[in-house]
């Protein structure tokens, strides 16, 4: 039987893992300072041993003597940290002629270190944290690599074992040292000198240059407090452009060769750094600094932010801002990565720039990608391997793009001229100091150029891209977003374009995307130009064109209408085809027949024409449930409330909406019970606020009930607050709020001026009802005694309405608005225009124009006699 050596150490507990061995214990041994002793039991051993097993705690000198002995066994070693046996493979070494000690190369692949230095990294590695998951694999490489060697030199596994366990123990040391450093424990130098005592100099090498680290933070803190601790930057603040930042990488001119400075700060690259808080200093994050050609910065050799004042390196940032330089970084944290240790960041990091990179297609496009250099990556092979990855990857994905690419990549160390301008951004980024902080907020890179786990960015998008051309609905549609803030010839356009070429092929793919935009539409998710955007190209790339079907046509005309609906424009000929469609899916799809009814109703009433489909809407009703199905049955309902109210009839209106609620309260989904309720209260309490004679308080709390469950504030004040900070998602319950402020302004004079005491919060948006809400801002600022506020408010709504692409409906509500605003004695407003409503005559015949022009020539006017002109100009929910 062959034999398996257990040596002293080894577990008894754990067996050994090939069963044809039998395991033989190590006999007790004499102490191992008496070297012919021990020599004579390992010599007294016979057989054929196969295996040798040992532990991290198996002395060096009984492994060397085991290995002598029995020169052809396999070797194991033990890690204690994993609890299981490691195979380790002989070695095959290829030798050159330089010494042994200073060149030895590997076949497997392993590094050209010569001994001695490997065995110094095993120890700095374990000092350095050896529990980390990149540190404690970088041990495991290093103990593979010395057994490999170990044909050359025997006693190589064994000393790195020894290096190791020192490393280990300078660790925990290094741990006792900062306690003492931060308790101000005295004599710090003789508790070093104490405790490295009879252990190899590595040891207290490490330990002093721990202390000579602290004693060089303290001189630079010192150096930072001498006028008195420092809470500002003195940098310039950032001004955005139109919302972007002047260093958005992927707005920048494109350019034919590009340099690319990483750099990184943090500590935790691994799966540890998800246990951290986002603003620990201990984070890994990781910045691009993006340099076309033609764009020079001065040298900085040397620089290092972490020991420069605060002033210096204000400066060294603002050199940067204030050039067309790109900026991209993330944390180890982001949502969009899938892999973990440093160098696969990296690998991340120069996917992601590259995808960015403003170039021109088809043309030549040299990257040279410099990073700075870490100690556990010293050779340029990774990098070269790396590179062609990455080179690969982009003409795969866009081969007329990334045709001319030629990537270089090297590392580089702190004496490069340009490495501390990205070091400095870096620095910024992760410095918990209050100067650091304050110039990151004046840099406003934050959410542009620097993503936060939380931020809702589209650089995102670049990453979901694949040469497979498949994308999740949500990222189809962000994508077709994107494009409006993409510059001309991005990547973006050109993935949708090849994307749509394949949808056009693949009939579910687009169908995907079509109920995606639909399920937005029902929900309100959107905004109207991305919406644009995405139905455009389902209209460009839909399978057989006209010819689809109807089940297919319809709702894709019925998602076009919806969104000609939000900007007020009316498709007499696309409401036509949609009418026929609908008739022809009654028998066979009668919901999604029935849907498009619905749709074709909110349509007419931008054309004032609040009869044209009831008569159609009754006979869905009078179907039995199941037709068009309790949902669909409950939608009809609210819809005649709709129509009720917009023709003048509040009461009724009233009836139809707590029918609709009834059914609503039926579906078995209570998420989206709760959601189409909350829709149907809207529309409820919004008509309500037009019946006479209502009862304001028990409306008001009814309100109160409402917005309680949609916000999660309870009292008037905190809805108030709340609401003026909000922004798009929360647009529709904001403009109910406000027209109930500006409905009741005895009752709610309270409320009226906690909103009004946010106004530096107040944000704006482009589509429905956002125009109505600056309405209402300006008419709540000049009761308030604000007039020029309340004109720029006034005004603002106007100009949203009037804009140019917008249709008849919207014209019509920015020349009610100017009549509001004279009514409400605004004149620097600009006048409403006789031949605007002359022209509005001709677009919109069967809108209230007598009303109008009455509204017009009264001139100033009372608050009721306002409101009561609105109901007639803008019934229901056009104010």
């Amino acid at each position: 039987m062959t034999l398996a050596l257990l040596l002293p150490g080894c577990p008894a507990t754990l067996p050994v893992p090939d069963s044809e061995y039998q395991p033989l214990p190590c006999p007790d041994l004499p102490d191992i300072t008496d070297l012919p002793a021990l020599q004579q039991s390992i010599a007294a051993l016979h057989g054929q041993v196969g295996y040798l097993f040992g532990s991290d705690s198996t002395p060096t000198l009984i492994w060397l003597l085991a290995i002598q002995k029995f020169p052809s066994a396999k070797r194991h070693y033990f890690c204690s940290q994993q609890q299981a046996w490691r195979e380790l493979a002989k070695l095959r070494p290829e030798r050159s002629s330089a010494p042994a000690d200073t060149q030895y190369r590997v076949q497997t692949g392993f590094s050209d270190r010569a001994d001695g230095q490997l065995i110094g990294d095993a120890f700095r590695w374990a000092a350095w944290g050896y529990l980390q998951d990149s540190n404690r694999r970088k041990l495991q490489e290093i103990e593979e690599e010395a057994y490999q060697r170990s044909a050359a030199n025997r006693t190589l596994p064994l000393r790195i074992a020894d290096a190791r366990q020192l490393g280990e123990r300078a660790f925990h040391l290094t741990e006792e040292l900062r306690e003492r450093l931060a308790s101000r424990q005295p004599d710090i130098e003789g508790w070093i000198a104490e405790v490295s005592a009879g252990a190899h100099r590595n040891l207290a090498h490490h330990l002093n240059h721990e202390l000579e680290k602290w004693h060089k933070r303290q001189v630079n803190q010192q150096q930072r407090n001498t006028t008195g601790r420092r809470f500002h930057s003195e940098m310039p603040a950032v001004a955005l452009r139109d919302g972007r930042h002047p260093n958005s990488l992927r707005h920048l001119p494109a350019a034919p060769r590009w340099q690319i400075m990483i750099d990184e700060t943090g500590l935790r690259f691994d799966a540890d750094a998800d246990r951290l808080n986002t603003h620990d200093k201990e984070l890994g994050r990781l910045v691009a600094l993006a340099i076309p050609e033609g764009q020079q910065l001065p040298p900085l050799p040397g620089f290092h932010a972490a020991d420069a004042p605060a002033s210096e390196v204000d400066h060294v940032l603002h050199r940067v801002l204030e050039r067309p330089l790109g900026i991209f970084g993330f944390t180890v944290q982001d949502p969009a990565l899938q892999s973990i240790g440093w160098i696969a960041h990296i690998q991340q990091l120069l996917r992601w720039v590259l995808l960015q990179l403003p170039v021109e297609p088809g043309q030549p496009l040299r990257v040279d990608a410099q990073i700075e250099r870490r100690s556990d990556y010293q050779h340029s092979q990774t990098l070269q391997i790396m590179g062609e990855v990455l080179e690969s990857q982009c003409k795969r994905l866009d081969p007329q793009r990334f045709a001319g690419l030629q990537l270089s990549l090297s590392f580089i160390d702190k004496q490069h001229p340009l490495v501390g301008y990205v070091d400095a951004i870096a620095y910024t980024w992760g410095s918990p100091a209050a100067e650091s902080a304050d110039r990151l907020k004046k840099s406003a890179l934050l959410g542009h150029c620097l993503l936060r786990p939380s931020d809702r960015a589209l650089e995102r998008l670049y990453l979901a891209l694949n040469a497979q051309h498949r994308l999740p609905g949500n990222d189809w549609y962000a994508l077709c977003a994107a494009t409006l803030e993409e510059s001309e010839g991005g990547l973006l356009a050109s993935f949708l374009k090849r994307l749509g070429e394949r949808a056009q092929q693949q009939l579910p793919l687009w169908q995907g995307y079509l109920g995606e935009v639909r399920q937005r539409l029902h929900s309100k998710d959107f905004r109207l130009a991305e919406l644009g955007q995405a139905l455009a190209w389902l209209d460009r790339w839909a399978p057989g064109g006209e010819s689809l079907p109807a089940s297919l046509r319809l709702p894709l005309e019925t998602a076009r209408l919806a969104a000609d609906n939000h900007r007020g424009q009316v498709n007499q000929a696309r409401i036509a085809a949609c009418l026929t469609l609908s008739q022809q899916l009654h028998d066979e799809d009668a919901p999604e027949a029935c849907s498009a009814i619905l749709r074709l109703a909110a349509t007419t009433t931008n054309t004032f024409e609040f009869d044209t489909l009831t008569a159609v809407i009754r006979q869905w009703l009078a179907e039995p449930v199941a037709v068009p199905g309790l949902l669909n049955h409950a939608k009809l309902h609210s819809t005649l409330g709709q129509l009720c109210a917009f023709g003048g009839q509040p009461e009724q209106a009233g009836e139809h909406f707590e029918r609709a609620l009834e059914c609503l309260a039926r579906l078995c989904d209570p998420a989206q019970a709760a959601r189409e309720m909350a829709q149907t209260t809207s529309y409820r309490l919004t008509a309500a606020m037009d019946t006479p004679n209502a009862a304001p308080q028990a409306l008001l709390d009814t309100l109160r009930q409402h917005l309680g469950r949609q916000i999660g504030k309870q009292t008037e004040a905190e809805i108030s607050r709340s609401l003026a900070y909000s922004g798009q998602a929360a647009r529709y319950d904001h403009h109910l709020w406000l027209r109930a402020l500006v409905t009741f302004p005895q009752t709610m004079a309270a409320a009226r001026q906690d909103y009004l005491g946010q106004q530096h919060q107040w944000q704006h948006g482009k589509d429905h009802p956002w125009p109505l809400i600056e309405a209402y801002r300006g008419w709540l600022l000049r009761d308030a005694d604000q007039p020029e506020q309340a004109t720029e408010r006034l005004q603002a709504a106007i100009d949203a309405c009037a804009a140019e692409g917008n249709g008849p409906t919207l014209q019509w509500m920015a020349e009610v608005l100017r009549t509001l605003a004279a009514a409400l004695g605004l004149s620097c407003v600009e006048c409403c225009s006789a031949e605007a409503r002359e022209q509005l005559c001709h677009s919109l015949p069967h809108a209230p124009h007598a009303q109008l022009e009455r509204f017009a020539g009264a001139g100033i006017m009372e608050h009721g006699a306002i409101l009561a002109a609105l109901r007639q100009c803008l019934p229901f929910n056009f104010h």
